[in-house]
This record gives C-alpha cells, sequence and structure tokens, in this order.
C-alpha cells in the first residue's frame, strides 16, 4: 500500500509535527471542557427543587432534624434528599458532597449563616 503524505517541502518534519500535535490536544482540551461543561449542567438538571433546598444547608453544623425544621418538611424527606444528593454528585459524605457541589459551583465557597427560627404551618 502506498503511503499518503501530507509533508511540504517548504516546511521543516518537526514543525509538521508540532502542529499536529498541538492541533490533537486542542481538540482533547475541547473535548475535555465541553465534557466538565455539560456535567456542571448535568448536576443542575437533575437535581430537584427539595434537594437543591436541602444542598443550601449542608455547609451547616445544622442536624437533619434541624434542617428540616428549617425547610418546613419532615426528617425522612431531609435524609432522602441527602441519601439522593450524594449519590448524585458521587459523595460518601455530607463533607465531600459539600466539596463537590462548590468545585461545581452549586454552592458559594462560604457558609450559609442559620437563618432566624421560623415557624411552619402545616394543615394536620
Amino acid at each position: 500500500m502506498g503511503t499518503i503524505s501530507y509533508s511540504s517541502p517548504d516546511i521543516p518534519g518537526a514543525y509538521q509535527a508540532w502542529v499536529a500535535a498541538a492541533f490533537l490536544l486542542g481538540a482533547m482540551a475541547r473535548d475535555t471542557l465541553a465534557d466538565a461543561k455539560a456535567a456542571d449542567v448535568h448536576y443542575l438538571e437533575i437535581l430537584t427543587h427539595g434537594e437543591t433546598r436541602v444542598l443550601h444547608y449542608l455547609p451547616t453544623n445544622l442536624s437533619a432534624p434541624e434542617i428540616a425544621g428549617e425547610l418546613c418538611l419532615s426528617v425522612n424527606t431531609v435524609k432522602t434528599h441527602q441519601r439522593h444528593l450524594y449519590q448524585k454528585l458521587g459523595a460518601r459524605s455530607r463533607t465531600q458532597a459539600v466539596e463537590k457541589a462548590r468545585a461545581l459551583g452549586l454552592l458559594t465557597p462560604i457558609s450559609r449563616k442559620r437563618s432566624a427560627s421560623r415557624r411552619c404551618s402545616h394543615d394536620y
């Protein structure tokens, strides 16, 4: 079989190899960044409203029952949201979930302060 050559007598071979390598590295970087941005959007799309609300309380020192009180939810609902957040973020702990959420831009770098206590009104 014949060899196809893209060389030109005016361009040195080392320069041609460098240009080809730069092109390939640029294409790989573009694809990697596009995948990372798509992953960020993917996290934003898959988090439910309830999970997002709970996520904002994870950097605090509030326990699940305290978060439930703040959000007017049951403790079981908060724990379910936490479990789903850990799965979606690929975290094994609350600390890991917070770190990953911050890295993805889902949380601000500064922890959220505990808001003034409010009363929940439920129709039981």
